[in-house]
């Protein structure tokens, strides 16, 4: 899985065919697998499109999750609730938008601000007005500003300056925002969620007052049953459960030996013969002391 995530997270051609050679030594099955899947399809390098440093485009179980909770209901409460959820979202996430301080989302200008502290340890060596050459980190890169991209892959799939091109961008006096994508700004992130979601407002009709109303299930005896598997990210969320029930095992609390517990304990049963054979031998010699006096 390690090999599989590399080659899906790399971002050069070469980092790519090293994870993959690395994952045909070790299962040449799953490699021919990966190749007949189209690598444009999950790979970062063969990506036709301009990701965003985003790793999936599936949403559907973030929505999924909210939804569980009227999952059981009528579609009329069904439709209700994404309405109002969804209106929800939106709104403070505008909120979020508009109290930004800052040029960009404060998630972009974190990552500027730990790539510009180990920029700062480089060396650049100015080629021309556009290309730079850097020097030092895991590897020394060449950068084009003017096609914003370095040969380390991460500016041209992130669309967000490297640790070389930050280093390039404080050497040649350019503003961070020249070579930032618009995409991350925080007008971008405003107007991802400008849109409203209006509620179900009563209102007059216009025509003949014709209502259509559901029809009124009838309610099972018993607990109603979901046909949803919870998946391992939701399972591993609820704290102190666990998959499967487990059969618990015992130990002695006395010897902290499995397998038995303290009443059944050897050390007791040893303990319990003991106590009776002295009780015996008490009860003879009681006897035996009792005869001799009858005797005198």
């Amino acid at each position: 899985m390690y090999l599989v995530k590399g080659a899906a997270y790399a971002q050069t051609h070469d980092d790519y065919t090293r994870y993959m050679a690395s994952l045909t030594n070790v299962n040449p099955a799953l490699e021919a697998y990966l190749n007949e899947a189209d690598p444009a399809l999950w790979s970062r390098v063969y990506c036709p499109g301009d990701r965003y440093n985003i790793k999936t485009s599936n949403i559907a179980e973030s929505i999924n999750s909210m939804l569980m909770k009227a999952k059981g209901y009528p579609i009329t409460y069904l439709i209700e609730f994404i309405t109002k959820t969804l209106g929800r979202w939106y709104w403070k996430r505008r909120e979020d938008a508009l109290s930004l301080t800052t040029t960009f989302s404060w998630g972009v200008e974190l990552l500027l601000a730990v790539r510009e502290h180990y920029a700062d340890m480089m060396k650049v060596e100015h080629i021309d007005g556009w290309l730079f050459h850097v020097r030092g980190g895991q590897r020394d890169c060449l950068v084009d500003l003017e096609a914003k991209s370095c040969s380390c892959g991460v500016f041209g799939v992130e669309k967000i300056p490297c640790l070389h091109a930050i280093k390039d961008v404080k050497s040649a006096g350019w503003h961070m925002s020249t070579v930032v994508d618009g995409y991350y700004r925080k007008d971008y992130v405003y107007a991802s969620y400008a849109a409203n979601t209006m509620p179900n407002v009563e209102h007059a009709p216009i025509g003949p007052d014709i209502r259509c109303i559901p029809p009124i299930p009838k309610r099972k005896p018993g607990r109603q049953k979901k046909s949803r598997w919870l998946t391992w990210l939701e399972l591993s969320r609820k704290k102190g459960t666990k998959p499967r029930k487990t059969q618990k095992s015992y130990a002695c609390s006395k010897y902290r030996q499995p397998g038995h517990t303290r009443p059944n304990c050897v050390s007791n049963i040893h303990l319990i013969v003991f106590n009776v054979l002295w009780l015996i031998s008490l009860v003879i010699l009681i006897v035996f002391v009792q005869v001799a006096e009858d005797g005198e």
